[in-house]
C-alpha cells in the first residue's frame, strides 16, 4: 500500500514539474540532444537516430551487443563530460542540460523513476514527441534516482551504480549483453 502511494505521489510530482520545467524550458533557446530540426522537441524518428547512435557509439568491438564494460566506458566518458567543474563530481544543472539542452532553474527534486521505456515516460502529454520540458523531467527524476547520498551531485561511482541498474533494466534477456533491439525497446519502447 505504501509503494502504491508513493508511487503515485512520485506520478503526480512529475506531471507538477512537467508543466513547471515546460515553462521554463520554453524561455530556453537551446536544443536537446537529438532535436535535429531544432523544433524544441524530439520526434519518435528522432529519438530512434539518437538511441541508434549512441548504441554505435558504445559498442566499440562492433559485435552489435553492448557489454556492461563497453556501456560503463561510455557512460563513464559522458560522465567526464558532464563535469564542468571539473572534481569528479556532476550537479544537476550540468546532468540535465547535457541531456536535454536546458537546465532547470532549481536543483530539487524528489520521486523516483519507473520501468516503463524512456520515450512514453518522457512524453508526458502523449503527443508522440518530446519537448524539452518533458525531457528535463525524466533527467531530473534519474539524476535523483542515482544521487544515492542526495548531496545533489553525482560523483563517478553514483553515476556507474546508476548504469548497473540501466543495464539489468535493459538485459531482459539477461545474457549480460544488450542488443540494439533491447536497447531501443528500453529507451524508445513502441513510439510511431
Amino acid at each position: 500500500m505504501k509503494k502504491l502511494i508513493s508511487l503515485g505521489l512520485s506520478l503526480s510530482l512529475c506531471l507538477l514539474l512537467a508543466g513547471v520545467l515546460n515553462a521554463a524550458a520554453a524561455e530556453t533557446t537551446t536544443c536537446m540532444q537529438g532535436d535535429t530540426n531544432n523544433d524544441g522537441s524530439l520526434s519518435c524518428s528522432e529519438a530512434k537516430n539518437l538511441a541508434s547512435g549512441r548504441f554505435t557509439a558504445m559498442d566499440t568491438n562492433r559485435d552489435n551487443r553492448l557489454s556492461m564494460d563497453e556501456m560503463e566506458t561510455g557512460m563513464t566518458s559522458i560522465h567526464k563530460s558532464m563535469d564542468t567543474l571539473g572534481d569528479g563530481k556532476v550537479k544537476v544543472q550540468s546532468y540535465v542540460n547535457y541531456w536535454c539542452g536546458a537546465a532547470p532553474k532549481t536543483g530539487k527534486v524528489s520521486g523516483r523513476g519507473n520501468s516503463q521505456p524512456q520515450f512514453r515516460k518522457m512524453d508526458t502529454n502523449r503527443d508522440g514527441a518530446i519537448s524539452t520540458g518533458e525531457c528535463l523531467v525524466l533527467w531530473t527524476v534519474r539524476f535523483r534516482d542515482a544521487d544515492d547520498n542526495r548531496d545533489g551531485s553525482l560523483t563517478s561511482r553514483e553515476y556507474v551504480q546508476s548504469i548497473i541498474v540501466w543495464f539489468a533494466d535493459m538485459d531482459p534477456n539477461r545474457d549480460s549483453l544488450v542488443t540494439l533491439k533491447e536497447w531501443n525497446n528500453y529507451w524508445i519502447g513502441k513510439c510511431r
